[in-house]
């Protein structure tokens, strides 16, 4: 009796579990067609607005063992100003012994 409730159990579960690849397959087609949907260019004045936002400069030194490093760091400061120069006075002095 055990063996044949055991048999009917897994036949019930198997056919409960059957295979559905063609709707995952929808799933994913959806899925895809939301991503590309979403992705947007930039307009001239989002890219301006991301520039002012993220302020890189470079910077090129002799290192100590006397080639030339470039050194890019961010800095939110006004050139010439005190929090300017520290940013660079760091960027510089974190990579001097780089070679």
């Amino acid at each position: 009796m055990k063996k044949l409730l055991f048999a009917a159990t897994l036949a019930v579960s198997s056919l409960t579990f059957a295979n559905t690849t063609t709707g995952n397959k929808e799933i994913k087609e959806e899925v895809k067609q939301e991503q590309k949907s979403t992705n947007k260019e930039l307009t001239k004045e989002q890219k301006e607005k991301l520039a002012m936002f993220f302020r890189w400069w470079s910077v090129s030194y002799g290192n100590a063992c006397g080639t030339t490093n470039t050194v890019y760091f961010q800095s939110d400061n006004p050139d010439g100003s005190a929090g300017f120069i520290d940013e660079l006075a760091y960027a510089v002095n974190s990579s001097y012994y780089t070679c």
